[in-house]
């Protein structure tokens, strides 16, 4: 029994099984074909096994290398070698058939490989047409991100070498052209690996070595912005953002951009532009910059009506959800913040709708003194989610204190914090932000009025501290 146990456990470590294990059944049809196909395969058993693993999909429960070789050679004695190399040939077939797959759906990358056999077998006709046909593709996308630079840049340098292999003397336009192309995307792809470290940077303890990144800086602010490549500019502006201490200029530009070039950069980069607006508003509101609150809110309601921060099936992350509704309330647009919360809950993902739900209408009646109807809300917060749970711990301290509830607040800050030190899974600078609010709110209980001004500057020189405006507006 241990031994059949250890076999069932390495067929399912297997990296066949694992890659098989990913596809679905219209990859299974495709696959069976391809294998099928004497273009590719022509081993009869490769064919058996396939049929016999899509049969077993996606599950695999229960194979063990003995069922393989059964299923593929019955009556035949088990040979372990002979089974090994069986799998291995069609872990091969397998990855191959992906890039085959891959290379279909790129249909610029297989005209280009066919223009490039065309040029190279001296077809100069059928080249010169495969290459037009190629380059009217390209300028029918609407996209100008780096993937579409980097093609056009392959398709004028291919036809570079096409022209030299005809061994002429005439004047090479595609020279000029090539070398501008090849700028364009080395340009954008520069700046945006600069602004990519520079975000990372931020997050995590790391340090990059940032070649060449202020000499491309400073060729892009002074040559004028191609308009066939709108990346240079967008990242350009947000490296800006990122290296200077007042990136007011740099960000209304890159609003205004984001805007206009909206459609020619995938949903998911566009994802990521809207990201890093977002988060220098997000700097700027906690240096108490105001005016960036609705600036951040305007980026959002943008990026939810034009779906560039919805997901591919059309959800909205809970942690933009809670974003807006806090951006919202900061501005006091409380009915706007109501409705949104009401119809736009449904948008997020099944698990999230119901504390979403209760948690952001309890902060909304929160901020408009509704005390009653905020800890009705929080009743039927069920905390699937730690983030949740730590909100709601934080809003009902504030509902005690300004309820003047100070025994239940004594009580809730007590265990709160035990809750927050035997606590495992958060990162420490969440646990750090909570035990600041725990202890200032401590001392904002005791102090005196001659005690207020200094404690007030003790909060505002606080890094870490969740609920720091509420602290502050306590002090007024």
């Amino acid at each position: 029994m241990p031994a059949l146990i250890a076999k069932i456990g390495q067929m399912q470590k297997s990296k066949l099984l694992e890659l098989l294990a990913t596809f679905s059944r219209r990859d299974w049809n495709a696959f069976a074909d391809f294998v099928q196909s004497p273009y590719f395969n022509r081993n009869a058993d490769l064919v058996r096994l396939t049929g016999w693993l899509s049969a077993q999909a996606p599950g695999f429960t229960g194979i063990t290398r003995s069922r393989v070789w059964v299923a593929v050679y019955p009556g035949v004695a088990e040979d372990q070698r002979r089974l090994n190399h069986l799998m291995s040939w069609l872990l091969k077939l397998a990855e191959q058939f992906l890039g085959q797959e891959r290379l279909q759906t790129e249909q610029h990358e297989l005209a280009w490989q066919t223009a490039e056999a065309l040029s190279v077998r001296g077809l100069n006709k059928h080249f010169h047409f495969q290459a037009g046909r190629l380059r009217q593709e390209l300028d029918a996308t609407p996209l100008r991100d780096a993937h579409y630079l980097l093609q056009r840049y392959r398709l004028i340098d291919l036809e570079r070498e096409h022209f030299s292999r005809q061994g002429s003397r005439q004047f090479n336009e595609h020279l000029q052209e090539g070398a501008d192309q090849l700028d364009f995307f080395y340009l954008m792809e520069k700046l945006k690996y600069a602004c990519a470290m520079l975000n990372n940077q931020g997050i995590v303890s790391s340090a990059y070595a940032f070649h060449f990144v202020e000499e491309v800086r400073q060729f892009v602010e002074q040559h004028p912005f191609p308009p066939e490549a709108p990346g240079i500019a967008i990242y350009f502006r947000i490296y800006q953002m990122l290296t200077k201490e007042d990136g007011d200029a740099d960000f209304q530009a890159l609003k205004d951009l984001l805007q206009r070039h909206s459609r020619q950069f995938s949903r998911e980069e566009m994802a990521w532009l809207y990201g890093y607006a977002l988060n220098f508003c997000i700097r700027q509101i906690r240096a108490v910059r105001e005016n960036y609150v609705a600036d951040a809110l305007a980026l959002y309601e943008q990026g939810i009506e034009s779906g560039i921060l919805l997901t591919q099936t059309g959800q909205l992350s809970p942690w933009h959800f809670k974003n807006i509704v806090k951006l919202a309330l900061r501005l006091r647009r409380y009915e706007w913040t109501e409705q949104f919360i009401r119809e736009k809950h449904t948008l997020l993902a099944p698990e999230f709708r119901v504390d979403a739900l209760h948690y952001n209408l309890a902060d909304l009646y929160f901020y408009t003194g509704q005390y009653d109807r905020t800890l009705e809300h929080l009743n039927q917060v069920e905390f699937s989610d730690i983030y949740y749970h730590l909100g709601a711990k934080e809003m009902l301290a504030k509902v005690y204190y300004e309820t003047e509830a100070h025994d239940a607040l004594d009580s809730l800050l007590h265990a709160f914090k035990i809750y927050l030190q035997r606590n495992r899974v958060l990162a420490d600078p969440v646990r750090k932000a909570y035990l600041n609010f725990i202890r200032l709110l401590r001392r904002l209980l005791r102090a005196t009025a001659d005690q207020l001004p200094a404690l007030r500057r003790h909060v505002e020189q606080t890094d870490m501290l969740t609920a720091k405006n509420w602290l502050l507006e306590q002090m007024q």
